[in-house]
C-alpha cells in the first residue's frame, strides 16, 4: 500500500536523521513530504524507527496517511515533485 509521509520537526539534527531514513525508503515530493509503497510490516517498522529517532524532539509532528488504490487514483498534484525538479538528483 502507498503511504503519504509528512513531518514537522524543530531540531535540525533530528530532522536530518528523519530525512536520511525517508530518502532511503520513499520518494521525496517536497522538503517534508514523502510517498512510499510499503508492506504492512515495513510500514510498522518505519513508524517505530521514526518514533525512536524523534523521541527527544521538543516539537515533532509525524503524519503517515495510508492511500488505497482508489484514493491514489483520485490524487491530484500540480507541478513536479522535488526529486524530478532537482537536476542534481538521479532516480534509477
Amino acid at each position: 500500500m502507498k503511504y503519504l509521509i509528512c513531518y514537522d520537526i524543530a531540531e535540525q539534527r533530528i530532522r536530518q536523521r528523519v530525512v536520511k531514513v525517508l530518502e532511503r525508503r520513499a520518494h521525496r515530493l517536497q522538503y517534508s513530504v514523502f510517498v512510499g509503497d510499503f508492506k504492512e510490516c515495513e510500514y510498522k517498522a518505519l513508524r517505530e524507527q521514526l518514533l525512536e529517532i524523534t523521541a527527544d524532539s521538543e516539537r515533532r509532528l509525524l503524519l503517515i496517511v495510508p492511500m488505497c488504490a482508489v484514493c491514489e487514483a483520485k490524487t491530484w498534484m500540480a507541478g513536479k515533485p522535488m526529486e524530478e525538479s532537482n537536476p542534481s538528483c538521479l532516480i534509477v
